[in-house]
């Protein structure tokens, strides 16, 4: 077993430091470095090329600006390893990650996807001042035969959190570019890998940090809102036979229709919604919600929102750990400060 190691930018060379020293510290050090640039403008390369000398197998890809899911596939391509490790340029991996997910892997005999618990975070100036611990996945060692472990599971995948084969992805087909070419391209392929069978570990350790930042695709919440009706009609359009992941999808969407509207204006919200009721043929809540617009139903979730943001923020500890230290060190100071360690 063979890593490859692809962290697929654009225009982060601010923060593509910090990721590439984590993984510079990785206890195994076994690996291919495929290093994609999404047609970055700033000094990408550069940046990149200044750390060369650290890795024993280093490639750095340029190639025209296409989004995500392009980006991913023309690095899973180039690889020569058995198996694909994405580190997006805004996130970090704690020092074990690569050994820790080798182990899950090689425990069973049919190895195709491992995933883990992480980190999301915030930083200022190199420091961290804000962490939260994702949710848990489910003690998860094979294929997933229930609905509710699936949409569990599927909620929590991060690719920098995600360990594949190159096996699984041949089998599995490419990342969509046409329909998730922008947002949840990772989403829908993962959810197309546990639906087609795929042996599937769940580790049960948080070994990334994921960056919440102003310039995340995942920041327009109306975005991931059309992805999940693109999911709702197209991916999940046979697994939706069972009724009961019928009722899990449409959960889903019900509550990211609550969520997405103070992110938005008030017509875009309308049209959406009319999109889902469309999508969903017919639904009493989102239906309710859509009624709402027309009433002030945006400007009061837009109001409350605010509410809760200014209150985080007079009443949420904020952390001062600086990202300059091994990623060893601000895993651990993250967790203890999370977990109220002294």
């Amino acid at each position: 077993m063979r890593f490859s190691v692809i962290i697929c930018t654009y225009n982060y060379a601010h923060l593509l430091p910090d990721a590439l020293k984590s993984v510079a510290a990785q206890t195994l050090q076994d690996f291919e470095l495929v290093i994609v640039d999404d047609g970055s403008t700033d000094n990408t390369e550069q940046v990149a090329e200044q750390f060369r000398p650290q890795f024993q197998d280093f490639r750095y890809i340029k190639k025209p600006h296409a989004g995500p899911a392009d980006a991913r596939n023309v690095g899973a391509r180039a690889t020569r390893g058995t198996h694909v490790a994405f580190l997006d340029a805004d996130d970090l991996w704690s020092p074990n990650y690569l050994s820790t997910m080798r182990e899950a892997l090689s425990a069973h005999p049919q190895p195709d996807l491992a995933l883990c618990e992480g980190i999301t975070f915030r930083s200022e100036n190199g420091i961290v001042t804000d962490a939260a611990l994702n949710p848990g996945l489910p003690p998860l060692n094979g294929p997933v035969h229930s609905p509710q472990d699936m949409f569990r599971i599927i909620q929590l995948v991060a690719p920098s959190g995600m360990v594949f084969s190159k096996d699984l992805y041949k089998r599995n087909g490419p990342f969509d570019v046409e329909s998730f070419g922008w947002f949840s391209e990772d989403l829908d392929w993962a959810l197309r890998a546990l639906m087609a069978g795929g042996f599937c570990c769940c580790v049960k350790q948080r070994l990334y940090l994921y960056r919440r930042h102003a310039d995340n695709l995942t920041n327009k919440a109306s975005n991931s809102f059309r992805s999940w009706l693109k999911i709702y009609s197209q991916t999940l359009r046979v697994a939706r036979r069972d009724p009961q992941a019928e009722a899990l999808a449409r959960g889903i969407i019900r509550s990211r229709s609550i969520r997405f509207l103070p992110t938005c204006s008030t017509s875009e919200g309308r049209l959406l919604l009319k999109r889902a009721v469309e999508t969903l043929g017919g639904d009493p809540l989102i239906t309710v919600y859509y009624f709402g617009t027309y009433i002030g139903l945006v400007s009061l979730l837009k109001f409350l929102k605010q509410v809760r943001q200014i209150s985080r923020h007079i009443f949420r500890k904020r952390l001062a750990i600086p990202l300059s230290p091994s990623s060893a060190a601000v895993f651990e100071a993250v967790i203890d400060e999370r977990l109220g360690v002294p």
